[in-house]
């Protein structure tokens, strides 16, 4: 649901001009894909592996132009008509919607800040119970140095984890149980991917302070911001080609920060101020 709002947002900001945006270039890096459009922009997304191995129809679609390696020249339009599929097809319509969204994202619409780390965007020291949804090292390294902090880090496997973060590893299967004990809720944007964040985030408590992080949420955040999240940590491809170069040879996001890749955080405005104002 929150992929197919925000697409429909971007079909009534784009109009009629979304039918002549092409794709490109595609890159399916091992860590990010990243594709870049015929409107110059581009966008990064988390590449799912572990669904496209375990799927070995993973290039199959309806649509014509039925495989991996056909997407330069295809309409974004027509993709993202596609219901969600494959996924490969979930991944292309990711990051196109990543692509589509930099024109938009201004400070005449969103309140924003650039080039800072989305911990830096919120009161970290008004948080007491914080669950993470995925082991953000940075993250850590900030909530390891606090004596005051119940932290529960929810990971699919413990070899994410350095020797002396064991104590905070939580198996994914309690999200349920733990985020909703918890006024911080730190979620990776990788579940857009895998498609379990609209689950994740009706565990969130209404006065949780939720954050969603990564370059996979490089959309629009209005869906987001609709479903309890409260800042939401993207980037902004500002070197596409550079970016997808990068990808092209397995590079991580520590690879295209600083280079390529620019880290913006968007705060959802308080509803009472605006409707004051």
């Amino acid at each position: 649901m929150i992929l197919s709002e925000t697409i429909h947002i971007i079909k009534n900001l784009y109009g009629e001009g979304l039918k002549d945006v092409v794709i490109d270039r595609l890159v399916l890096g091992v860590f990010f894909t990243g594709v870049k459009l015929s409107t110059g922009y581009g966008g990064v997304s988390y590449t799912p592996i572990a669904e496209l191995h375990n799927n070995p129809c993973c290039g199959s679609m309806s649509f014509p132009k039925p495989g991996a390696g056909n997407f330069r020249g295809t309409s974004v339009h027509e993709i993202l008509n596609e219901p969600a599929g494959s996924p490969l097809l979930n991944t292309v319509r990711l990051v196109i919607l990543n692509a589509l969204s930099p024109p938009f994202l201004t400070r005449e619409r969103y309140k924003i800040t650039y080039d800072r780390d989305v911990l830096n965007a919120a009161d970290v020291q008004s948080m007491k119970k914080v669950a993470m949804v995925g082991a953000f090292t940075p993250f850590l390294d900030v909530f390891k140095k606090r004596s005051d902090i119940e932290l529960y880090v929810l990971e699919k496997k413990t070899q994410s984890f350095r020797e002396d973060e064991a104590q905070y590893y939580v198996p994914s299967e309690r999200a349920g149980e733990i985020i909703p004990r918890c006024d911080t809720v730190i979620i990776t944007g990788a579940t857009v991917a895998n498609g379990t964040i609209g689950q994740l985030l009706t565990y969130t408590r209404p006065d949780a302070k939720v954050i969603v992080t990564g370059p996979t949420v490089s959309f629009l955040p209005d869906a987001l911001f609709e479903r309890n999240v409260k800042i939401v940590g993207g980037t902004i491809v500002t070197n596409v080609d550079r970016a997808l170069d990068l990808l092209a040879e397995g590079a991580g996001a520590y690879q295209l920060f600083g280079t390529c890749v620019r880290k913006i955080n968007i705060v959802r405005e308080d509803k009472s101020r605006q409707d004051e104002s």
